[in-house]
């Protein structure tokens, strides 16, 4: 019984949603979706409103752990942020993060959007290193 112990073959592999290339994970934290509200708790976790107003009641926000987003990185489309949710049977359903997930995690700062304290200037120098590297 070769690879008895052996937990690779459990570990899933993401691909880039526009190449298809295999993604690979840059060590980047884990930043766990938080959602506030019955009907947003409701919708996102598609559980019954009286599941949903009991998990309302014990606090003010419920930090879903099942779902996060992490920094990945494609070799021709470079770093991309994807959002992760596991299922119950252990699968992983993958998209590209979007607005309201960033809304929704906490100490994240979203990177489409640039620093305001760092000058227009800054900004671009930075831009054209990361083009020409490519």
């Amino acid at each position: 019984m070769p690879n008895k112990r052996s937990r690779k073959t459990k570990k899933q592999q993401f691909y880039c949603p526009y190449c298809q290339a295999r993604l690979w994970r840059t060590g980047s934290p884990k930043h766990y979706i938080y959602y506030q509200g019955i009907s947003e708790i409701q919708k996102n976790l598609n559980i019954s409103r009286k599941k949903a107003n009991f998990l309302i009641k014990q606090n003010n926000t419920y930090l879903d752990r099942s779902s996060w987003i992490e920094d990945f990185c494609c070799e021709q489309h470079g770093k991309m942020w994807l959002k992760i949710s596991s299922k119950v049977n252990g699968l992983m359903e993958v998209s590209l993060a979007n607005e309201n997930d960033w809304k929704n995690t906490t100490g994240t700062i979203n990177p489409n959007i640039p620093n305001p304290s760092v000058s227009e200037f800054s900004y671009r120098m930075s831009r054209k290193s990361k083009i020409r590297s490519n």
